[in-house]
């Protein structure tokens, strides 16, 4: 039996991982689940880092490279997202799925 794809990709958009795990790779989706964890924990370790920072506004580089930092990891963040539904949707298609045991 084969798994949705659609399916499968609408949880990891709710859930990074949720897709892979649901589409039979328990694995794969265990290791998504716990890099967004990490990916999610460094955006909260370093926003108030990059926020409390107030270098001297003359100073171009010092002002913007915290921010630039911040925006760095928001967008690998997202990115990190997107390529996790796709993922999700791929696995899900994929013919070589392995068959889902019934009992």
């Amino acid at each position: 039996m084969r798994r949705n794809p659609l399916v499968a990709g609408l949880l990891s958009l709710a859930i990074p991982g949720l897709g892979q795990i649901w589409a039979g790779e328990g694995n794969r989706g265990a290791a998504i689940l716990a890099a967004a964890i990490v990916i999610g924990n460094l955006n909260l370790i370093f926003l108030p880092i990059f926020i409390t920072a107030n270098p001297d506004p003359g100073i171009l580089l010092a002002y913007w490279i915290p921010r630039v930092g911040h925006d760095a990891i928001s967008l690998w963040s997202v990115v990190f997202w997107i390529w996790a539904i796709a993922d999700a949707h791929r696995v899900a298609a994929s013919p070589a799925q392995r068959p889902i045991p019934t009992r």
